[in-house]
C-alpha cells in the first residue's frame, strides 16, 4: 500500500478507534464493536499482513482473533454486569427483560443516556408494581446503575487492550 493510501486510510481507522472508546462512556454505545470494525478494516485493507510471510500473517490473524474474543465479551459483560447487579438485589428477570427493552427502544428513539434512564425508571417501576415496596425497587435499581458503571470500566478495558494490540499489530507485524 502506498504512503498515500495509507495515511488516509490510517486516520479513519484511529478514529474510528476513538470514537469508540469515547463512546464506551456513553453506556449502550457499541464502542467495542466500533472499534473491532476499525481493526477490521485496517486488517482487510493490508490483506492481513498476508504478503509478508507465513509467521508474520498468522500473527496478525492471531492478534485480530484475540480482539474479536475480547469485543465479544465485553459485550457480553456488558450486560451480565446490568443484568447481575439487579438480580442480586432480587428484580425479576421480568423487570430486568423489560428494562433492556426499554433502555434499546428509547436509545433508538432519542439516546443512550435517554436509554439508560428510561432502563433504569422501567425496573423500578415494574419492581415497586411487583413487590410493593419502593425500597426494594430503589435497591434493585441502583445495582443496576452500578452494574451499569462497571460495565463502563470493564468495557473500557477490554477497549484498551483492544487499541494496544492494534498499535502493536501496526508497529510490530505490519510491513510496508
Amino acid at each position: 500500500m502506498s504512503l498515500w493510501a495509507e495515511v488516509p486510510l490510517l486516520v479513519v481507522v484511529i478514529l474510528g478507534m476513538l470514537i469508540g472508546f469515547f463512546g464506551l462512556l456513553l453506556v449502550f454505545f457499541p464502542g467495542l464493536t466500533v472499534i473491532w470494525v476499525s481493526i477490521l478494516i485496517w486488517g482487510i485493507a493490508t490483506g492481513f499482513n498476508h504478503g509478508v510471510g507465513p509467521w508474520t500473517f498468522t500473527l496478525t490473524i492471531a492478534t485480530f482473533a484475540v480482539q474479536t474474543m475480547l469485543m465479544l465479551l465485553g459485550n457480553i459483560l456488558d450486560n451480565i454486569f446490568m443484568a447481575g447487579g439487579a438480580r442480586t438485589k432480587g428484580a425479576s428477570w421480568w423487570a430486568i427483560g423489560l428494562s433492556f427493552v426499554a433502555m434499546i427502544a428509547v436509545s433508538i428513539f432519542l439516546s443512550p443516556l435517554g436509554g439508560l434512564a428510561a432502563a433504569l425508571l422501567v425496573l423500578f417501576v415494574v419492581e415497586w408494581i411487583r413487590i410493593r415496596d419502593y425500597k426494594a425497587a430503589f435497591k434493585s435499581t441502583s445495582s443496576m446503575a452500578m452494574g451499569c458503571g462497571w460495565a463502563v470500566a470493564a468495557r473500557l478495558v477490554i477497549a484498551t487492550v483492544m487499541i494496544g494490540l492494534a498499535v502493536m499489530w501496526y508497529f510490530m507485524l505490519y510491513q510496508r
